[in-house]
Order: structure tokens, then sequence, then C-alpha cells
């Protein structure tokens, strides 16, 4: 263990020694990564998400509580096999012979349609999947059949067509650098509905998250900063998005490339104090 991560330890135990705590200390100190050592994480990210109180003297008597009132949540949810509404007033019964969607039951009306609607969802991800890069497959033709068979008009009809299809395909041949000027279609809940909601926990290795989750904890506008992680992610791999089309850009944003996160949070940092 090095001189500086031992100074580090004992940065966050003086903190944490005081009958009182110093919430802006801890949260300076927290945001720069939290030791694992002596149970310093699990301390600081119950006070930095307002689990404990900042009086230390209240510690033991909160999580008494707290934890008497989790095993009252686990008697209340969790029900023991075969008996049901035993604390209701109502006979004991086995719940497994009921028609209910968590009936295993393969003659389940409930599995049925449940295993219906798998089959439609996929179905529906397998058209929306089938060529969306092909314009053929996103809308009508904008010649009806009828009109480019019709004699009166049928070589002038195709000849207009011919040349705006020619003109359009040299305009994007001409501009080909990047993302060749056309927009991709690529909306951010294709994949920052995943960074979010899941606290970026998908797309790094567990160590690295939980260094990211010690920042996003210590930083009192935390879901903010989690934003600003994310705009750090994009803007650390600009290049490669303007340099792909969309089933590159697509693969790389929701799988997303082994990253210094150190670097990832300075970049946010940087963001957050040129707002």
């Amino acid at each position: 263990m090095s001189s500086l991560h031992k100074s580090r330890i004992a940065d966050f135990q003086d903190v944490l020694k005081e009958p009182s705590i110093a919430l802006e200390k801890l949260r300076e100190l927290s945001f720069s990564g939290i030791p694992c050592e002596g149970g310093l994480r699990c301390l600081c990210w119950k006070i930095l998400l307002n689990y404990l109180p900042l009086e230390r003297a209240s510690w033991t008597s909160i999580l008494a509580k707290q934890r008497e009132l989790y095993a009252q949540f686990l008697r209340e949810m969790i029900i023991q096999p075969g008996i049901a509404k035993a604390n209701m007033g109502v006979s004991r019964e086995d719940v497994t012979f009921e028609d209910h969607p968590l009936n295993p039951n393969p003659d389940s009306r409930w599995n049925t349609y449940f295993k219906d609607n798998e089959v439609l969802l996929q179905i529906d991800k397998d058209v929306r999947r089938l060529c969306p890069d092909i314009s053929f497959f996103q809308r009508a033709t904008d010649y009806p059949c009828l009109l480019i068979l019709d004699p009166q008009n049928e070589f002038e009809t195709l000849r207009k067509r011919v040349e705006q299809t020619t003109l359009k395909s040299q305009t994007v041949a001409r501009n080909r650098s990047g993302v060749t000027n056309q927009e991709q279609n690529i909306k951010p809940q294709f994949f920052a509905f995943r960074w979010l909601t899941l606290l970026l926990s998908q797309e790094f290795l567990l160590p690295d998250v939980i260094r990211i989750w010690d920042s996003l904890f210590a930083d009192d506008s935390r879901f903010d900063f989690l934003l600003l992680v994310c705009c750090a992610m994009l803007m650390l791999i600009r290049e490669q998005l303007l340099e792909g089309d969309f089933t590159v850009n697509m693969r790389l944003l929701q799988d997303y490339p082994i990253t210094d996160v150190c670097q990832i949070l300075q970049k946010a940092k940087e963001l957050q104090d040129s707002k």
C-alpha cells in the first residue's frame, strides 16, 4: 500500500470519527474515489445517500430501526410456498392452482398470453431490423407503378426518376466525409436509456462502475452530474462516431469501448465547471 493511499485512508477516517460529519469535506474526498479498506466505502455511501444522518450518536438506533423495517418488508412481501392470504382472514390454500400471471402451468391462460406477446414482440423487432438503412423498406415509392407504366408519359417519367436518383447519389458521394452530413437518426433512447437507468453499470467493469458511483454519490447534483458523465463519454469517442455509419455507431454506443473512467470523470468535471 502506497503512502499516498494510506494518507487518503487517514483523511477519510479523520472525517468519519468526528461527532458531526462535515458533509462538504466528505463529498470532496469521496469525489476522487473512496478506499474500500475497513468498510469506508459502505459507510460513506450510506452518509452520502442520506441513509445515515450526520450525527454519529444516532447511527446505532437508526441502523437498528432500518434493519427491523427491512425484516418487516420481508415478512409482508415474501409468501411461503402453498400459503396465501394467511393474514387476511381467508382460509389457507395452495396458490399454484389459481390462474394468475405467475402461474407456471402450461395450460394457464396467462401463460398463453405471455407467450403470444413474446412472439409478437420478436416479430416487431425483426421487422424493424429489416434493412432499416435502405429507404425502400422505410417508405413508399414516390412514383406509383401505374404512373410509370402509363404509355402516354412513360419515357418522361422514367427520365425524371433516373435524373433525380442520379443527382441525389452524386450529392451524397461528394459529402461522404464523416457521417456524410446526413442524419443517422440515432435517438438517445437507443443507448442513453440504459446508461441512465442502470447508472452505467452495464457499460464498464464492476470496479470502474463503483469508482463512477463514488463521484456520482458525492456530487450534490448527482443526477445532473450523471448526464455530464454521459456527455463526456460521447465526447471521448466523437471522432469514431463521426467516421462510423448507423450500424457501427450503434454497436459502439451499446458496447462502449474500454476506457479509463478517471478520464471520463475528469471530462465531466470540466463540463460541470464550465457551466
